[in-house]
This record gives structure tokens, sequence and C-alpha cells, in this order.
């Protein structure tokens, strides 16, 4: 029996939390969210209701909607996600801010995902020279694809590479990372829609969370410019810990920038 879209969402509203109707039933429609609040009464084709049943299951068994739809908002800047990639949060966006106020002239970007970070700078700073690295080429694959619907023309250099194992005598101002902090026996402690659908190797670090921050700041000084810096995305739990290995590998804190909610979420080191 059809039903118009203010029923479907009313029936919805039990199952699913009401941003996710909006979006998975828009995404369904193949129209924006606005439209199903200004036409109510919208009574959807067989091929639409077919879409959203679809979807409407696939999150239920906690598929995330980012996946769903294939895309997520950073910065303004809408990128394509897939379950190789890790979905951007709000709060790497503050990664984003602290390379934007250093202006820096080049920049290296480790375990770059969807390429939020890389992109979102190089928008913003078209002059900056990027060189984005991840260990996976379906990673480094849905990155480039970014670049180029984002950007147009670009010279982001993609380079497949375990940290810094493929780069040779590059020295850099500003070395930024979302890196993998989830300790490994905390990985089936997240939610359903973590643990079951995002790549295990953006999330586990390790035995104690502290595996890529080792590796990032044992040799980071070798590719940074004198008066450059290392900013870093944190999980709040493991502040003091990263900040004990900065220590260890004599690097000095610049700035502890908090997230919206008022955590410790990003360090920057030199």
């Amino acid at each position: 029996m059809k039903k118009p879209l203010i029923q479907i969402i009313r029936e919805a509203k039990g199952e699913l939390p009401q941003a996710d109707i909006y979006l998975l039933l828009a995404y369904a429609l193949g129209r924006r969210k606005e439209f199903l609040l200004t036409y109510p009464q919208y009574f959807p084709t067989r091929a639409e209701l077919e879409k959203w049943e679809e979807y409407r299951k696939r999150r239920l068994k906690g598929e995330p909607v980012s996946y769903i739809t294939g895309e997520k908002e950073f910065y303004s800047l809408v990128f394509r996600v897939n379950r190789s990639t890790l979905i951007p949060r709000p709060e790497s966006e503050l990664l984003v801010d602290e390379v934007l106020l250093r202006r820096p002239s080049n920049l290296l970007d480790i375990g770059t995902g969807s390429g939020n970070i890389a992109i979102s700078v190089k928008y913003h700073l078209p002059e900056c020279r990027i060189v984005a690295l991840d260990n996976s080429e379906k990673v480094l694959l849905t990155a480039s694809q970014n670049a180029c619907r984002l950007l147009g023309r670009h010279d982001i250099k993609f380079i497949k590479s375990d940290y810094f194992s493929e780069l040779r005598g590059k020295k850099f101002n500003v070395i930024v990372s979302n890196p993998p902090y989830i300790k490994s026996g905390s990985i089936w402690d997240l939610a359903v829609e973590i643990r079951l659908f995002e790549p295990g190797m953006a999330l586990d670090g390790g035995q104690d969370g502290l595996n890529a921050y080792r590796s990032i700041l044992n040799e980071g000084r070798k590719f940074l410019e004198p008066e450059g810096r290392i900013i870093l995305e944190i999980d709040p739990e493991l502040l003091n810990h990263v900040l004990d290995t900065a220590c260890n590998n004599r690097y000095r804190v610049e700035k502890i920038a908090k997230d919206l909610r008022g955590d410790d979420r990003v360090v920057v080191l030199y």
C-alpha cells in the first residue's frame, strides 16, 4: 500500500534516529532533505520505496549511514567513503584548523584515509605542497578520486607507505595525522556500527593504543623542518601517554586543543 512521506517517517521513528531517517529517505528519493519537509504528502514510487526499505534494513543491522549513502561531509566538503576508509569525524576538523592556522608551504598527512584532511587543507591553501600517505591501495584510490572530484587538477602526491618507509630526504613544515588509537582489547567495546563495519586497521592502535604515535614520533623529527610542527589527534584518555612518548623523543608541547565537548583532542608538538 502506498504511503505518503509523513507516514513513512512517523513509522520509522520507532526504529531509527530522526537524522538517519531523513538522510536515508532523501537518498532513496534522490532528493535533498528539504524536499521531505516541503512535500510531506508526497507518495514515493515503488522503486523509491524499495530503495528506502533496503537502506532502512541495512541501517537496522548497524551499517553506518555514510557507508549506505557512500558519502560524508567534512570541513564543508562532501567526501566519498566506503568500507575501506574510516568515516571522517567532526573532531578531526580540529586538525585542519590547526594546520590552516600555521599556513605551511608543505604538509605530510600520515594515514590519509578518504583524503579528508589533505584535501581540506589543499582546498583552503592551494599553494601548499602536500604528500599524503596510506598503506592501502584501495584507500589511496578513494582519496585520489576525492581529490580529483573536489579539487579538479591538483598536485597532492598520494603514496603507498607504512609511515615514513617510502619517503627519502623529504622534510615538511607540518606533519599531521589522525592515527589509529583504540586499544586492541577495546575494539569489541565499540558500537556495532564501528567495530563491525569500519576498517580495523584504521582503529587498532595496539595493546596500549600507542603504536602509531611511537612510529610517528620516533622517526618524525627526521622529516620535519627545524621550525616544523607535528599535529596529532588523540584519544583524551591517552593524552598523558602520548605526551610521555613525545617527551621521550625530545618534543615540546606547543598546544593542546579541545573539541566541542571540551575533551583534549589535538596535540601540537615541535
